[in-house]
């Protein structure tokens, strides 16, 4: 099996108050964050890797109003940008999906795992075991407890060519991915292991659980990046990364 193309898949954004994106801010300003999915076709049938934000979220910026997150998490999702309908422009439906990665199971890269039921869900064991019943992972769409869960503990090969490198600190069990392609070699998925380059490269504190294991992932990544030497190295929620990123139907 090879990875033929790697497909980057908006699914909308989210506005989060800057003080979560560098804990040296303070807080009551918010910032746009751009959610992603990803698309990986393989000669053995597509790999999904996150689902972007809940349907909940549609058109429902107010989702969190009366909250303890009201005012600092916003989302901005349209219909389109549910994953089924993200699929569907790419041409693909839920059960063309062969296995699904979930990075991790927050409100912005797991929220349409609940379409999935037959693909294996590739996640954490300290995930599921942080996310499952836990309210402040909320909203419901983003945990449920019967999925088809592939639990895992560490670093762990899906197929040849994507590799799933545990990286904890943002959440107990945060995943990160590397994947070989055909054309562009290397691409390494930090997802959220910094939410942008400033966390990454300047040590700009941002929103973890451990902010001790946070550095020892960001750490590990840099080792990666000098192992492999990869063609990108894509952040969570770069704004400015964004604007330039090649989305379908261009592919790396």
């Amino acid at each position: 099996m090879s990875v033929t193309k790697l497909f980057f898949l908006p699914t909308g954004s989210c506005y989060l108050d800057q003080s979560a994106v560098n804990r040296t801010l303070p807080a009551g300003k918010l910032v746009e964050m751009p959610v992603w999915s990803f698309l990986l076709e393989t000669t053995d049938g597509p790999i999904l890797i996150d689902t972007g934000m809940p349907d909940s979220f549609v058109n429902n910026p107010n989702y969190y109003k009366g909250t303890k997150r009201e005012g600092r998490v916003v989302p901005n999702m349209s219909e389109d940008d549910r994953i089924i309908n993200v699929l569907k422009r790419v041409g693909y439906r839920l059960d063309d999906i062969q296995a699904l990665i979930s990075s991790h199971l927050h409100l912005d890269h797991a929220g349409g795992n609940g379409h999935f039921h037959k693909a294996p869900i590739f996640v954490q064991q300290a995930e599921l075991d942080a996310a499952i019943g836990n309210n402040d992972y909320a909203p419901q769409e983003c945990i449920f407890p019967d999925l088809p869960y592939h639990a895992i503990e560490g670093d762990y090969e899906v197929r040849p060519g994507i590799q799933i490198l545990f990286t904890p600190g943002h959440s107990p069990g945060h995943q990160s991915i590397l994947v070989k392609t055909k054309k562009s070699g290397y691409v390494l998925l930090t997802v959220d292991v910094a939410y942008v380059r400033q966390n990454f490269d300047n040590g700009v504190p941002f929103l973890t659980s451990d902010p001790e294991m946070a550095t020892k992932s960001i750490q590990r990544m840099k080792e990666v990046i000098q192992e492999f030497r990869p063609s990108t190295v894509f952040f969570g929620h770069d704004q400015d990364q964004a604007k330039n990123c090649r989305t379908f139907p261009d592919y790396l």
